[in-house]
């Protein structure tokens, strides 16, 4: 079960890019900045998701009438907000960024069975917090530009 992903772009087609970068590249020692911009970026949409109840990934399934009698009884109110019955979950997430890299997950043990596409044992469905949406990788596409051009 993973508890963060693996960012990966590949850029076809930019000859232009790929001249700057080979420029360029011999003076970049660090790419901090535009990992940290970017991680703060994903944050940002985690927050949103939670906001949202899954507005990024199309929604989050409802909970089941078990859960939200339990929540009840337990004193957390109906069924909203999903996976933030203590709001636990939602402050975990984290960002760990160093020169080379950027790693956004959460310290919630159960973070990963919500993530998830694989199959599990449990009838837990996804609810997919840590996504990364189209204007959010051109974003961070734009910053790492931003970055490369002006260094």
């Amino acid at each position: 079960m993973p508890k963060g992903f693996r960012l990966k772009f590949t850029i076809e087609g930019v000859p232009e890019l790929g001249r700057i970068l080979l420029e360029t590249h011999k003076k970049l020692e660090s790419f901090r900045w535009p990992l940290w911009k970017a991680s703060r970026l994903i944050l940002a949409d985690v927050e949103r998701n939670f906001e949202t109840e899954g507005g990024l990934v199309g929604g989050w399934q409802k909970l089941a009438d078990a859960t939200v009698a339990g929540r009840i009884r337990e004193g957390y109110g109906g069924e909203h907000p999903i996976l933030q019955k203590t709001g636990a979950l939602r402050r975990s997430f984290y960002a760990n960024v160093t020169k080379t890299r950027a790693f956004i997950s959460a310290h919630s043990p159960y973070y990963g069975f919500h993530q998830s596409r694989g199959a599990r044992k449990t009838k837990l469905p996804r609810r997919a917090m840590l996504v990364l949406p189209e204007r959010t990788r051109q974003n961070i596409v734009e910053e790492f530009h931003k970055f490369v051009r002006f260094k």
